[in-house]
């Protein structure tokens, strides 16, 4: 979410350097002076062997050995230069960075080491690049001039109309690090705010220690600005809280086509929030935001496990038509998350335009709570991911897959979910392994269920206070139910199916409309139904 009127910000846009005045005057002399370094005069000063070796490159980055570079310490005090490549400069970087930035073609270069900044300023087809880790932008101090380290437009910067979007803009091996552990936790500051932009790439590039959010995908700065950003792919990137003192690694409010992939988020959380905490956060603010066609793969999301807080969370509330929907995960690791994957939705129907989120071949690994919860969205295919709990039966009772919610007096069915080829091993589950509180359409097929220590699938039976439950249309065949030799004794309750009241198990009635239960392989020893319910499946009409 975003400020409510983005007062305090403090946007750079002098170059005046100290000892420097040439160049705070725009005088040829620092352009004659990067001139003389590119052709091998002075290499000393930066760190660089005299021509004729080959230029050490990062990535495509190469070391400024060309006109098509500028090197960011042409532009900074020589004096200084020893101090950061040392990472003890307590200079003031940012005018420096800025002019190199605004006066550059297309590269510009950061040589390793640690440049103390504020705000600085992107601008189209600027290609900022450095040595990885080794090069470092360091918040210059705690004050509302380094609320955004690197930004595209802010406040009301930019149009409502993608055609005038920054454009063209590739940041890759660099670190930024916004030095919580020193100054606390800060909703609104982000290391990288991208606001009307399209075609960014960010790669290899480490987010650390941010006091808000690492990343921004948002409409603006200010409340009720209409922004939209499309085409931006985040790659190969470390999202490292540090502290569990921040929000989000990724925050998306408006992006059309995303793709993250290769990225890990670690050590990221807030004990103090109760939302919108976790890795990645889609949390659009009005009926014009968008979110669709997301792809987020090969990911790891690695202890995110404060309270509330998830490796992804899907919100849909804002959806009016065709501006959120197809979000795809695939291929990634969650481990020790409080919940993998959430969702906060609003109630839907049938007919409604479907949320079409997928997750595939994904590993989740001692989530706290739920690994993925469906809720009310519609459209939902889960399939060939492993569920686990190690040790076995571990944690305080949570279902891998959660279909349905009440929350705030209102039910929120899951809408034609699809839970096919999938492995549930040792989960102890609080209703169970896939958990329906309530469903309009579900096909559970051909799952393997293993040391289950409750019920492999569980329904909700009764109503809700706003009699808005439903759980119809369910298609459960082809899954195997077994125990294994080496079973923890908790695996001893294993049942295929149950019901419970107010998540509780209980010996329930529940008659399931328009549905069927054929062809699944129990071991004989497996109870079909816990606690001697019975569950009525009434047949496809």
């Amino acid at each position: 979410m975003r400020p409510g009127d983005g007062a305090g910000r403090i946007v750079p846009v002098g170059i005046h350097l100290p000892g420097h005045a040439c160049l705070a005057q725009h005088t040829p002399c620092a352009v004659r002076r990067a001139a003389s370094i590119r052709d091998g005069i002075d290499r000393e000063s930066i760190g660089i062997a005299a021509a004729p070796r080959k230029p050490h490159t990062t990535g495509d980055c190469a070391m400024p050995s060309s006109s098509q570079v500028t090197n960011v310490l042409d532009f900074l005090p020589a004096a200084e230069h020893a101090a950061i490549r040392n990472g003890n400069s307590s200079h003031d970087c940012t005018s420096g960075i800025q002019a190199a930035i605004d006066m550059a073609g297309r590269k510009v270069f950061v040589p390793a080491g640690v440049y103390p900044v504020r705000q600085l300023s992107l601008k189209s087809g600027i290609e900022l690049c450095g040595e990885g880790n080794a090069s470092e932008l360091k918040a210059y101090d705690s004050s509302p001039s380094c609320e955004f380290m690197l930004a595209t437009y802010v406040r009301d910067g930019g149009s409502s109309d993608p055609a005038g979007n920054m454009r063209n803009i590739h940041l890759h091996d660099l670190k930024l690090n916004g030095r919580v552990a020193e100054f606390g936790y800060q909703q609104y500051f982000y290391l990288l705010a991208v606001n009307a932009t399209s075609d960014m790439t960010v790669e290899r590039v480490t987010f650390y220690g941010f006091r808000g959010d690492g990343m921004y995908v948002g409409s603006g700065t200010l409340h009720n600005t209409e922004r939209h950003n499309q085409r931006i792919v985040v790659r190969n990137c470390l999202f490292d809280g540090a502290v569990k003192d921040n929000r989000n690694g990724l925050s998306i409010i408006d992006c059309d086509h995303l793709t993250v992939e290769g990225c890990v988020f670690q050590n990221i959380g807030n004990a103090k929030l109760s939302h919108s905490v976790g890795g990645i956060d889609f949390e659009p603010d009005h009926n014009w935001s968008v979110y669709r066609d997301v792809t987020i793969a090969h990911c790891k999301f690695i202890d995110i496990d404060t309270v509330n807080t998830a490796g992804i969370t899907f919100f849909n509330g804002h959806q009016a038509g065709d501006n959120i929907h197809d979000w795809l995960v695939s291929d990634c690791q969650f481990t020790n998350c409080y919940w993998g994957i959430d969702t906060a939705t609003r109630a839907k129907a049938p007919a409604d335009v479907a949320d079409n989120l997928t997750v595939r071949n994904c590993h989740f690994l001692n989530s706290v709570r739920v690994d993925i919860a469906v809720n009310g969205l519609s459209g939902t295919q889960v399939s060939g991911c492993t569920f686990q709990r190690s040790p076995p039966g571990s944690g305080p009772g949570g279902d891998a897959i959660r279909l349905g919610s009440f929350a705030y007096r209102t039910s929120e069915n899951a809408i034609d979910t699809i839970i096919t080829g999938n492995t549930f091993i040792a989960i102890r589950p609080q209703m169970g392994a896939i958990g329906v509180l309530g469903a309009n359409g579900l096909v559970c097929a051909g799952n393997v269920f293993v040391d289950i220590h409750g019920s492999c699938i569980n329904f909700a039976e009764g109503n809700t206070p706003d009699n808005s439950r439903e759980i119809e249309a369910v298609i459960i065949s082809g899954n195997k139910i077994r125990r294994s030799a080496n079973a923890a004794p908790g695996a001893a309750a294993m049942s295929f199916l149950s019901t419970s009241n107010q998540m509780r198990i209980s010996r329930g009635h529940l008659v399931v409309e328009r549905s069927i239960e054929y062809a699944n392989d129990i071991e004989d020893d497996i109870r079909n139904i816990a606690n001697g319910a019975t569950i009525q499946l009434e047949g496809l009409r």
